[in-house]
């Protein structure tokens, strides 16, 4: 009789818990923003409260806590809260900018959106599920937001946009910010029997120098090209220098031998420089036949145009997004979520919090392949 009583008594305490999270949980907590026929789920919100998060921590001072600290005179907390709301209204924004332009997603612009979201939800799935943000919310606020972001920006700054851009802004832009070139780095150690690596004697220094300057007089006199030095200097002594082919990168992206030397050359000329572990032969390269390239390739046009009005455009969606025209927003389910639900160190300095995945940053090949 005891054991059917304790059965139903764990019976009883199993349906009421069952009643009680059933009670906790409201279908109108579930989304954060609607706009249309469309619904932001709150899952949504809630990455856009940890992008908000993280960006305060690049605007509040290094010695403050994140948590704690000020943003433009207001409280971080509520800035970060303003933000993700912001962010809302900016994804709204684009849409109707987007119907209002007359643009359609491409299969590509879809695959885009399939790719980033499958690309990065891996490296963000734990901490993000941990938020209560699904892969579908991820989806929605991170790969189909760019994509669409994206497009919008290209249609209104690109030709015939009310924000274009001439061509001559363009390349204004490039000059300050590129420069074009092309090099070989050769090392001043080599392998001996042993394959170690050692340091080369005086004399086979000397000889490598007078060897790479005689190649640059011969560039800047026309007799050879600089692929044609690199492949006869390979084969006179049996290596594979480094070679940077011709290219342009940015200017504070390149390695200060590079970019300090460029500045003090004309276009084509070649130039030998020595440094502590090796000796360069590098030819500075017209930057203004690069840009044209540049202008004549569709995609590498596109990625210039972001890269000099995206962050601008960012800004001005999230302005606009401010006024949350035609948003309907869930007050009562943003407002269950704490910017402490973002937070995994609540003791978190300014300053020190790692950037998003959506960065564009990209590193030169000039940069990552130098030795020196």
């Amino acid at each position: 009789m005891r054991n059917v009583l304790k059965k139903a008594l764990c019976l009883c305490l199993a349906l009421c818990l069952a009643v009680s999270c059933g009670a906790c949980y409201s279908e109108d907590d579930t989304w954060a923003a609607k706009h249309g026929d469309d619904v932001m789920p709150i899952g949504a919100y809630i990455y856009y409260l940890s992008s908000a998060y993280t960006e305060a921590g690049n605007r509040v001072a290094a010695t403050d806590k994140i948590l704690e600290g000020e943003i433009g005179g207001q409280k971080s907390k509520d800035w970060m809260k303003d933000r993700a709301l912001a962010y809302v209204g900016a994804y709204y924004f684009i849409c109707d900018k987007f119907e209002e332009l007359g643009l359609e997603m491409q299969t590509s612009d879809l695959t885009d959106i399939e790719t980033g979201a499958s690309t990065y939800w891996p490296y963000f799935k734990s901490r993000l599920e941990a938020m209560g943000v699904s892969e579908e919310s991820f989806k929605k606020a991170y790969a189909e937001h760019n994509v669409r972001d994206r497009l919008v920006m290209l249609a209104m700054y690109g030709e015939g946009g009310e924000k274009e851009l001439s061509e001559s802004e363009m390349l204004d832009y490039y000059k300050e910010n590129y420069d074009s070139y092309e090099y070989m780095y050769v090392s001043k150690s080599k392998m001996d029997e042993d394959g170690n690596s050692v340091a080369l004697t005086d004399e086979e220094k000397q000889d490598m120098l007078d060897s790479i300057n005689e190649y640059a007089d011969k560039i800047n006199s026309g007799e050879t090209t600089f692929s044609e030095a690199y492949t006869d200097y390979s084969y006179e002594t049996q290596t594979t220098p480094q070679h940077e082919t011709p290219g342009a990168a940015k200017k504070s992206e390149m390695h200060p031998n590079i970019s300090g030397a460029l500045p003090d050359m004309k276009d084509n000329e070649a130039k030998v420089l020595e440094v502590d572990m090796g000796i360069y032969l590098l030819q500075k390269l017209s930057l203004e036949d690069r840009f044209k390239e540049v202008m004549e390739d569709a995609t590498q046009k596109e990625d210039l145009l972001v890269e000099m009005k995206g962050n601008e455009f960012n800004e001005y969606a999230l302005e606009q997004g401010k006024a949350l025209n035609g948003v309907e927003v869930n007050e009562k389910a943003i407002g269950r979520v704490k910017v402490d639900d973002v937070v995994t160190d609540k003791n978190q300095t300014g300053a020190s919090v790692a950037p998003s995945s959506s960065g564009d940053g990209e590193s030169s090949a000039a940069e990552s392949s130098e030795t020196e």
